[in-house]
C-alpha cells in the first residue's frame, strides 16, 4: 500500500536528526552563555577593544544569537515537514536577523585594524557568504523550489554556526600551542566558515 504524503510527513524524524539537532543546540547554548551575555553589561570595561564599535557589535550579537537559536528548530521544522505557520514564522525571523547580524558583522570586519588584514578579510568573506546563501535560500522558497531551499539553508545555518566552530576549534589550537594567538585567529577566520560550508 502506497503511503500518502501526509502519513509521511506524520513519522516521527530519524534519530540521527534529532542527535545532530541537540548537539548543534547545546553547542550553541555554551557559544552563546560564553561569549555572547558577557555583553549585557554595558561598559567600556567589558566590551574593551569592541567599546568604540559597540554599535556595530551590538546588533552582530542580537541578530545572531536570534538566528543561531532559530535555526535548529527550523531544520527540524524543515526537514522533517513541517511547513506549516510556525516553520513561515521562524523563517522570517532567522533571516530578519540575519540582516540585522550581518549588517554589524561587515561593519566589524572593514573596522578592524589594517595590521589584522587577513583576520578581517576571512570575517568579510564569511559575512558575504552568509548574506549570498540566505538571500538564495530566500529565493529559492518565493520560486517554490523546496529541495533548494533546504540546501541553501542549511549551508546558511552551517555560516550562521561559523563563529561557534570558530570559538572552540580556536580554543583547541591555543591549548595545545599550535600557533600564536592572532595567527590561529587569521586562520580560523577563513576556517570556521570555508571548510564547513564545502563539506555541507
Amino acid at each position: 500500500m502506497a503511503v500518502r504524503s501526509s502519513d509521511a510527513i506524520s513519522r516521527p524524524p530519524a534519530l540521527g536528526l534529532i542527535t545532530v539537532l541537540l548537539v548543534l543546540a547545546g553547542f550553541a547554548l555554551w557559544f552563546i552563555a560564553h561569549n555572547a551575555l558577557r555583553y549585557t553589561s554595558y561598559n567600556a570595561v567589558t566590551y574593551d577593544d569592541f567599546w568604540p564599535r559597540r554599535f556595530g557589535l551590538i546588533p552582530h550579537i542580537l541578530g545572531g544569537m536570534a538566528a543561531i537559536l532559530a535555526g535548529p528548530i527550523q531544520l527540524w521544522l524543515g526537514l522533517t515537514g513541517r511547513i506549516g505557520a510556525l516553520h513561515r514564522a521562524l523563517g522570517r525571523i532567522y533571516v530578519a536577523s540575519i540582516a540585522v547580524a550581518s549588517t554589524g558583522a561587515f561593519y566589524l570586519a572593514l573596522t578592524i585594524d589594517p595590521k589584522y588584514f587577513a583576520y578581517a578579510a576571512g570575517l568579510f568573506g564569511l559575512a558575504c557568504a552568509w548574506v549570498l546563501t540566505t538571500s538564495m535560500a530566500l529565493l529559492a522558497i518565493r520560486r517554490r523550489a523546496v529541495e533548494q531551499h533546504r540546501e541553501w539553508m542549511l549551508r546558511s545555518y552551517v555560516l550562521t554556526f561559523a563563529f561557534v566552530t570558530f570559538r572552540l576549534v580556536e580554543r583547541a589550537l591555543l591549548q595545545w600551542k599550535v600557533a600564536p594567538a592572532m595567527e590561529v585567529d587569521s586562520v580560523m577566520a577563513f576556517a570556521c566558515w570555508s571548510f564547513p560550508l564545502l563539506f555541507a
